[in-house]
């Protein structure tokens, strides 16, 4: 069983009395371990920031302070798995914003074999592509640790909610032979707009501020990556990271936040690192016998 939107004072009482409740409640339903935290599931935020304080937070990622993580290995929880998520920006890449030799050649590979391709997303027939994506999700990413399979109507809510921000120049799917077989999905970092709207009023000048900062977004956030199983190899996530980088950095997005990646993800570890990308933070899911 889960737990998650796990928040308390600095007082080791009120997180014990939270996780007793957590634990007991999972314990009566049959469960053998608590793990966590997760907001609900692997599918939302989850993971406890464990190191990168030193970074802001970033669009659905999860945030805490320092003490919650002496809290919950106080309490018994043990690490169940670490998840790492990567830092890239243009001053990671050569000196006029060049990626890496070795990326360019596997991309241009890739596209010389030609039976992957790459393209954005539609706007225009938005439900369809939706479809589409409901295909590959679970497809893709059930073999991943801690899995929770996403109902159709789980990703329809979904998606209408990240229409709202999502930038669509930035938003791929990947196909072979005109089949789909992997999506992309990176975000603007709203953050960055609602730091200057602290006291979260819209009015009466909150939403001149909101509109000013939105078109002044310089991070985005890679939120989704994945290829089905059958087509791994081919060169479908290499292309999706890269024309992802390459149309972000277009539009004047120069710092990306890569991941979360779960650290046993050694596929998508490298590609990323060859991306470029650096470690620069680590968030960890808990666990303990119940």
């Amino acid at each position: 069983g889960f737990f998650g939107f796990f928040e308390t004072i600095q007082d080791y009482s009120v997180a014990e009395a939270l996780l007793n409740t957590a634990r007991d409640w999972v314990k009566a339903r049959g469960m053998e371990r608590l793990r966590g935290p997760a907001n609900f599931s692997t599918n939302e935020e989850c993971g406890l920031l464990v190191d990168g304080f030193d970074s802001p937070p970033v669009v659905l990622m999860t945030y805490n302070p320092r003490y919650y993580v002496d809290f919950i290995e106080r309490y018994g929880m043990v690490k169940a798995m670490d998840i790492i998520t990567y830092h890239m920006d243009k001053n990671l890449l050569g000196p006029g914003g060049e990626f890496p030799p070795r990326l360019l050649k596997l991309v241009e590979r890739v596209k010389e074999r030609g039976n992957v391709t790459v393209r954005k997303i539609d706007r225009k027939h938005f439900d369809q592509e939706v479809e589409k994506i409901k295909s590959l999700y679970n497809a893709a990413w059930s073999r991943n640790w801690g899995f929770v399979p996403m109902t159709d109507a789980e990703i329809d809510h979904l998606a209408e909610g990240l229409k709202q921000i999502a930038d669509f120049d930035i938003v791929f799917m990947a196909e072979a032979n005109g089949e789909p077989i992997g999506f992309s999905l990176t975000l603007p970092d709203m953050h960055e707009v609602l730091y200057h709207i602290r006291d979260g009023r819209l009015f009466p000048t909150g939403w001149l501020k909101f509109l000013w900062y939105r078109r002044r977004i310089t991070r985005v956030r890679i939120f989704a990556l994945g290829v089905v199983e059958k087509h791994r190899g081919t060169g479908g996530d290499i292309l999706l990271y890269y024309e992802t980088a390459k149309a972000a950095l277009g539009k004047g997005y120069y710092q990306a936040e890569m991941g979360w990646v779960l650290e046993n993800n050694d596929l998508m570890n490298r590609v990323v690192i060859n991306m470029g990308g650096q470690k620069y933070k680590t968030y960890r899911f808990y666990e303990m016998p119940v």
